[in-house]
């Protein structure tokens, strides 16, 4: 039986943002880590960056990432991984064999500024 370890969270100002989960993971391990901002559209929002990685992982990937706003869109750079949304959460579904890094673009498109844009946590399950 392996013994729970309590994740920690630490922040560390005007670094990038990296949230790691792997206790209690069935296997391997996954990272989420957030860039900040990738492209800005003037005045009315832009597009995040995000890439993901893991190893020691085989099976389908469900990845919840949730963010500090409202999620208008999301996109990665492996047209297998199937993306949806809903409010703050961006909800990623992949094989295991999927592009590793995986890079994901999120969309603020409602007029807030995409500079404000962080990511608060994440979660994933492998089936």
């Amino acid at each position: 039986m392996r013994a729970y370890e309590k994740p920690v969270i630490t922040v560390d100002s005007g670094m990038a943002e990296g949230i790691y989960a792997a206790s209690g993971a069935t296997q391997g391990t996954l990272n989420v880590t957030y860039y900040g901002v990738w492209d800005r559209w003037g005045t009315n929002g832009g597009k995040g960056l995000a890439m993901a990685d893991w190893s020691g992982i085989d099976g389908t990937i469900t990845l919840n990432i949730k963010f500090n706003d409202t999620v208008d869109q999301v996109e990665t750079d492996d047209a297998s991984v199937q993306c949806a949304w809903n409010g703050s959460t961006a909800t990623l579904t992949f094989a295991s064999t999927a592009s590793n890094p995986l890079t994901i673009g999120i969309h603020i498109d409602h007029g807030t500024s995409i500079d404000d844009l962080k990511m608060e946590s994440f979660t994933y399950s492998v089936n």
